[in-house]
């Protein structure tokens, strides 16, 4: 019996932005990313574009598809092109609102970069939103897709350290970079919901990132469901952790580190560790590709793709639960109610001072 061909996808995308390191970029160039798995897959073409640079437009356009349309408007071009999926490369503040335009028109799938707003009724609005019209939405965490990550994944499932018992990590800060990483908890521990979360933020060195504020020094700790412990040391002196992910089992410990050699593993009763070959770093682009051949093989098999928004909710909570719990002092029980942000509302109100780096 012949195997069935999936039909050709049109995909149209909203912010375009220039490669990394080219004149005038400001960020890394995710939309051309996203095109490069979208044609990796040998199934989707480029329909459209929505930019407010008609020249990050066409330069988009030129390299990619030139039979591509080009608007200005995101929802003018949905509602001529009626793209099968869409790419939401934008700055985070914009997310939810443009993930809940375009959701209307029912595309089969928006993939939205990461983190997925600045505001935690922001995210659960996007998420509903798209559940109620039907439409599949995938948040960027494409890190469970980098091989010294999915290498240390197979591990801990394969009982090489023996059952999960503590996650610790670090990073840059709180709500850009440590969405990955708390999303890398959750994918070490089976996406077990977090039952409460109990945190602190110092605003002194607090960055903008993509526009969005993040505090310059804290702290996350948090427990699952399943009884397992994370802590995630953020910002000022993340680095003296000593690896990006500790994960911490009956048996032993693997570590996932910033640099070469990325990945390692000592079981007890070891002396050294033992260094595991990866091939690639926690930083390659094979991780985006791999993300997008998966969610379109989900999207036709009717299954949920490690990049669906239910699993990105859970790290984004954590987020928001610590800036929350920083703000009663206290610790927060979970699920945290839909609300702003309360580190921007502390900022706002006056309570908190951002010290930026001069």
């Amino acid at each position: 019996m012949a195997t069935r061909t999936p039909p050709l996808l049109k995909v149209a995308m909203i912010g375009c932005g220039k490669p990394r390191g080219t004149e005038g970029a400001t960020g890394f160039g995710m939309a051309h990313r996203h095109m490069a798995g979208y044609t990796r897959s040998g199934r989707c073409t480029l329909a459209a574009v929505a930019d407010l640079s008609r020249e990050n437009a066409e330069a988009f356009v030129a390299q990619h598809h030139p039979a591509a349309a080009i608007f200005s408007d995101y929802r003018k071009m949905m509602r001529a092109v009626r793209p099968d999926v869409v790419s939401v490369c934008l700055w985070p503040h914009l997310h939810a609102r443009v993930v809940g335009g375009v959701a209307p028109f029912q595309p089969r799938v928006i993939l939205c970069e990461k983190p997925m707003d600045i505001h935690w009724d922001a995210c659960l609005r996007m998420h509903r939103t798209c559940r109620k019209h039907g439409v599949l939405l995938a948040i960027n965490h494409q890190r469970r897709f980098n091989l010294p990550l999915a290498k240390a994944k197979a591990l801990l499932d394969g009982g090489a350290i023996g059952g999960l018992r503590r996650l610790d990590g670090a990073w840059h800060n709180l709500s850009d970079a440590g969405t990955h990483v708390l999303d890398m908890m959750f994918f070490f521990n089976g996406d077990t919901p977090a039952e409460w979360v109990l945190g602190q933020i110092d605003m002194r060195g607090a960055t903008k990132v993509f526009g969005a504020i993040n505090a310059g020094h804290g702290i996350s700790e948090f427990r699952f469901q399943n009884g397992v412990r994370a802590v995630y040391h953020f910002g000022h002196q993340h680095a003296e952790l000593g690896c990006l992910l500790r994960l911490t089992g009956e048996g032993g410990m693997i570590e996932i580190l910033f640099d070469a050699p990325w990945l390692r593993l000592r079981r007890h009763g070891q002396a050294e560790w033992e260094v595991v070959d990866t091939g690639e770093s926690i930083h390659d682009d094979q991780a985006i590709y791999r993300g997008i051949a998966d969610m379109l093989a989900c999207l036709d098999a009717g299954t949920v793709p490690q990049l669906a928004s239910e699993r990105a909710l859970r790290a984004t909570e954590i987020i928001f639960a610590t800036h929350e719990s920083a703000r009663r002092r206290g610790r927060v029980d979970l699920p945290l109610r839909a609300g702003k942000c309360a580190m921007l509302a502390m900022l706002a109100s006056g309570e908190l001072k951002a010290e930026f780096p001069d």
